[in-house]
């Protein structure tokens, strides 16, 4: 019998019982956007009026809801607490921060009940896939280096029913230790970064091993944080033996979305989207712009029209909110000598014909600096002649004709502190 993390949420303070009672009441088969819409208001109403921060922000109320300033993350970055509303300050509050990824996170809080609702709506999300937070979880995560850090996470995976795997080491060696622990762990679902996932199912493939046959409760993976596209989700699918289901979310908001069925389920219940273009101005459905969301309960930090930063396209024809695509942000793009812009999961794709042509190449990324592009990569040897041609084939396809290309293989690839990867560095 496994812990219960709801349980768990009680006994450190958070309003559970509230929480679910509220989201009982989420008109899910109603007019649901009509709905988001008043929540929207209500949140809005409230911050204007007890949040002196938020008040001058906006300045003059708005005479309707598309006029309300966008609010972005340099706007809340600093003295997170003199950010809240008076009402809260005093109160015990969820408090943590984002990734830091670009070496300057954002510190911010949410009132107890709205945490609460962010982890209802992840048992929502799940239930949809057959899943429970209160399954046994394999996390290829990262971790913190300090022990402080690494004791905190490791309680933190205790209560929460889940193993962590370091994906700071995707050695065949380390491989061969997750597939014994697989064998004696009884883990229900995985769930972690793409980027480790795809390379661990790579060695299942080289190995002849699926790993659904050597982990029998296995039912389910989830991958989040990194871009996942549909050759990594079959690679999954075929290595690990079950389905793949992409979870795309952001520390600030919780999960904005669940992708089964070739697209995001919006999480509707907790968040209003927009997609604005530069102007600010909503763009029509299936037309890309700034995602834009509103926290429809978070009493804390105003995260009211906030734009979390990735450009996207969604669709809310059907009453949901369906995100179509999420293309990252503009520090995911590249700079062509022409001055066009690509976005840089472009990349991955370039790569493609090259990973199809031959196994020794592990991991890799492009990396554009004032001097050009970079194919940085792990492999067992040097790339020949053959091999570089294929790569090349492909950044031409997509990057002007001058533009430089530099081979670089390297012992490891560049991770975030939280070992998150990303296919595409832009130095300029």
């Amino acid at each position: 019998m496994g812990i219960d993390f709801f349980r768990v949420l009680k006994i450190l303070g958070f309003p559970v019982k509230e929480a679910c009672d509220l989201f009982s009441q989420i008109p899910f088969e109603g007019d649901l956007l009509q709905w988001q819409r008043e929540k929207a208001d209500e949140i809005f109403r409230f911050h204007y009026k007890e949040n002196e921060f938020y008040r001058k922000f906006v300045g003059s109320e708005p005479e309707e809801w598309t006029k309300i300033p966008v609010i972005k993350r340099a706007d809340l970055k600093g003295d997170f607490k003199g950010k809240l509303p008076a009402s809260v300050r005093n109160q015990k509050l969820y408090l943590s921060s984002t990734s830091g990824s670009s070496g300057d996170p954002l510190f911010f809080a949410r009132d107890r009940l709205s945490h609460a609702l962010v982890w209802l709506n992840v048992e929502h999300l799940y239930n949809q896939a057959g899943l429970s937070v209160n399954f046994r979880q394999a996390r290829m995560f990262g971790i913190s280096r300090q022990p402080v850090g690494r004791m905190k996470a490791r309680f933190k995976d205790y209560l929460s029913n889940r193993y962590r795997f370091n994906v700071f080491d995707l050695s065949d060696e380390a491989f061969e230790k997750w597939v014994q622990k697989f064998k004696k762990g009884r883990f229900t679902y995985i769930y972690g970064y793409t980027n480790s996932l795809v390379t661990f199912a790579r060695f299942l493939q080289n190995s002849n091993l699926v790993l659904a046959d050597v982990a029998k409760s296995l039912r389910a993976c989830i991958v989040t944080s990194e871009v996942c596209t549909e050759k990594d989700a079959q690679t999954l699918r075929e290595a690990l033996g079950v389905p793949v289901y992409n979870e795309y979310g952001s520390s600030e908001l919780g999960v904005m979305g669940f992708k089964q069925n070739g697209f995001w389920h919006g999480s509707d219940g907790l968040l209003f989207y927009e997609v604005l273009d530069e102007n600010d101005e909503v763009v029509a459905d299936g037309e890309p712009g700034y995602l834009t969301c509103t926290a429809l309960f978070n009493r804390a930090t105003p995260f009211i029209r906030y734009r979390i930063g990735d450009l996207a396209v969604i669709n809310k024809s059907s009453g949901i909110t369906q995100i179509e695509q999420v293309m990252g942000s503009l520090n995911d793009m590249a700079l062509l000598p022409s001055g066009k812009r690509v976005p840089g999961i472009s990349f991955y794709f370039v790569a493609e014909e090259l990973i199809d042509r031959t196994e020794v190449v592990k991991e890799f990324l492009f990396r554009q600096t004032p001097e050009g592009f970079e194919f940085e990569y792990v492999a067992s040897r040097d790339l020949n002649n053959v091999e570089f041609d294929a790569l090349k084939r492909g950044f031409d396809a997509i990057v002007d004709d001058e533009a430089a290309l530099i081979l670089k293989r390297v012992e490891e690839l560049q991770r975030g502190s939280n070992g998150k990867f990303k296919h595409f560095i832009s130095e300029l």
